[in-house]
């Protein structure tokens, strides 16, 4: 598996990860169930540039797209389904 393969399926866990997280601390207020998630992605971003070396913009440009979409999906599925 190549790592731009691998990092796409990091970010698709931690945005699933993210959404289920932020449906359930809603209760807290809407800005810290928006900033949590936000706070992992730049935790696991930094991690993840020790081992990509000189690919930072490819990194953080696929990496944000797939996890906000992924996190919005998952955090707006939940919240509908009244979860």
């Amino acid at each position: 598996m190549k790592v731009e393969q691998k990092i796409v399926m990091i970010y698709t866990i931690l945005g699933l990860i993210s959404g289920f997280l932020t449906n359930h601390i809603i209760g807290f207020g809407l800005l810290v169930a928006t900033l949590i998630p936000f706070v992992f992605y730049f935790i696991s971003f930094l991690l993840l540039t020790i081992f990509v070396k000189g690919k930072k913009t490819y990194l953080f440009y696929n990496s944000f797209v797939t996890f906000l979409l992924v996190w919005l999906t998952i955090w707006i599925l939940l919240y509908n389904l009244g979860g």
